[in-house]
């Protein structure tokens, strides 16, 4: 089959190769599709530009990652290949559907199906199904789909062994053409390419979406397999700065000593820095001086808030003097750090909010 998938038109600043939509790619390859991807903001489509897109590339599938922020423009993508494409199966993935996949497809009527949670699993087998005369839908995980006008969700499987799956279809998303700062942010060189190392995260933070695609049970790939994937990204396109994109790559402490050692006795010479954010909880002084050596030089950290009044409310399991000190530790090293800070959440007073910007400028 032909497929597409698609980074959506939106009003985001962050502009990067989709980790989720290259790693769809390398699974339905495998399987013998053709795949796709368009990144509408790299390629600074407007609708219209889609629309003639369309009508010069025909697909048998199309999929949309989305957000929650992107459900208006996902809803004209939708229309637009429906108008100009009626038989391509559209199906939807990512936090969305993920976070409400009950109301996915009442939201987004045209959509034939969503995925929620991890999609690797699911869309070759969704394809496999749509190869058949009559396909079963009933067997395809994290399947969202009609059926006699109610909507339906599938069993949720998860990959256990991430060493198992190909890495993303990078030569579908060259670094070298995406913008030079993919997160609105300063980096040390450029290309840069994003790599996953960890999935799921054993946190109850109440402000997180995480949990509803990577769940809770935590996978891990091993050391040897992303120092493979980071070689490979030096030696085709030339990157030598790399952002870990895990929701807590930290936490997990002996994958961040293995990694650091092989970085360091392999000579691989590269930056690499967490810029999605990792607990400071789960730094130690031994720890970071490591990350230092290896090549990280920056660290975004989840502080949140400036009373402890907030941190319990949400569940962050943090103190304030954990903060404190754990922000001291960082600035015995030359890492330099960002701190995440949010306003606006339920029960949170302006009094709060101002304690917020205080404790933040203390630091």
């Amino acid at each position: 089959m032909r497929v597409l998938l698609i980074s959506p038109i939106n009003r985001s600043y962050v502009i990067m190769p989709s980790l989720g939509l290259g790693y769809l790619a390398a699974v339905c390859r495998q399987e013998g599709h053709e795949v796709e991807i368009l990144h509408c903001l790299k390629e600074k489509f407007t609708f219209e530009n889609f629309a003639r897109f369309l009508t010069t590339n025909a697909f048998d599938v199309i999929g949309l990652q989305m957000f929650s922020f992107d459900v208006n423009p996902v809803k004209r993508h939708v229309a637009i290949i429906k108008e100009i494409q009626p038989k391509a199966f559209v199906v939807l993935g990512g936090y969305h559907p993920s976070g409400d996949p009950e109301g996915v497809l009442h939201t987004i009527p045209q959509a034939d199906a969503a995925i929620a949670g991890e999609a690797e699993l699911a869309l070759p087998d969704l394809l496999r199904e749509l190869s058949h005369h009559k396909p079963h839908f009933d067997s395809v995980p994290n399947l969202i789909w009609r059926k006699n006008g109610q909507v339906h969700i599938n069993r949720i499987k998860m990959i256990e062994n991430l060493d198992e799956i190909p890495f993303p279809a990078w030569d579908l998303m060259d670094p070298r053409q995406y913008p030079e700062a993919p997160h609105g942010a300063f980096f040390k060189s450029f290309p840069t390419a994003p790599i996953i190392c960890t999935r799921g995260c054993p946190f109850i933070c109440t402000f997180c979406s995480g949990k509803a695609v990577t769940t809770h049970k935590v996978r891990r790939r091993s050391a040897a397999n992303i120092i493979q994937e980071i070689e490979f990204l030096k030696n085709t396109y030339g990157v030598n700065d790399f952002l870990i994109e895990d929701e807590n790559f930290t936490a997990h402490k002996n994958l961040v000593k293995e990694f650091c050692r092989q970085l360091i006795d392999q000579q691989l010479n590269i930056h690499w820095n967490c810029p999605s954010g990792v607990r400071l909880d789960t730094l130690d002084l031994d720890m970071l001086k490591l990350m230092e050596q290896s090549g990280c030089y920056s660290l975004s950290v989840g502080i949140e808030f400036g009373t402890q009044k907030i941190l319990d409310l949400t569940k962050k399991k943090l103190t304030l003097e954990t903060i404190r000190h754990r922000i001291g530790l960082i600035r015995q090293t030359n890492i330099k750090i960002t701190g995440f800070f949010m306003f606006g959440i339920p029960g949170e007073t302006k009094a709060d909010m101002l304690e917020t910007i205080r404790f933040a400028q203390s630091l």
